[in-house]
C-alpha cells in the first residue's frame, strides 16, 4: 500500500511542477485523476485492512444459511452446527427431504 502512496504523491508532484494550475482545463484534469486515485487508495486499504482483520480477529459471530425447498419454495434458514453435523435437512412446510452438502467434506473418500 505504501508503494501506491508513494506512486500517487510522485504524480501529484509531476502533475503540480507541469505548470497548469487548477483553472486551466489540464490542471482540472490531473487534478481530478488524482482525486480519484486517492480515492481508490483509501478503499484499497480499507479492504487491506478488512483482509487482516479477517485473518487476525475471531468475532465468535456465529452465521445462518438459506435453503430453497426445491419443492415448495418455503426458505430454511439454519446455522453452521446444523450443517457441520446433520445430512439432511426436513421442509417443515411439506415434508421433503433436503441434502446438506458440507462444504468441509472430503471428497477424495469417494475416488478410493
Amino acid at each position: 500500500m505504501k508503494e501506491i502512496m508513494k506512486k500517487i504523491s510522485y504524480l501529484r508532484g509531476l502533475c503540480e511542477g507541469s505548470g497548469f494550475g487548477e483553472d486551466t482545463k489540464e490542471g482540472a484534469v490531473f487534478a481530478g485523476i488524482l482525486d480519484v486515485l486517492d480515492d481508490m487508495a483509501e478503499i484499497l486499504e480499507a479492504f487491506e485492512y478488512d483482509d487482516e482483520c479477517e485473518d487476525e480477529c475471531d468475532d465468535g459471530e456465529e452465521y445462518t444459511y438459506a435453503f430453497i425447498c426445491p419443492a415448495c419454495g418455503q426458505e430454511l434458514e439454519v446455522d453452521e452446527d446444523i450443517l457441520e453435523n446433520e445430512e439432511e435437512l426436513t421442509c417443515p412446510a411439506c415434508g421433503n427431504i433436503i441434502p446438506v452438502v458440507n462444504e468441509f467434506a472430503d471428497f477424495d473418500d469417494d475416488e478410493e
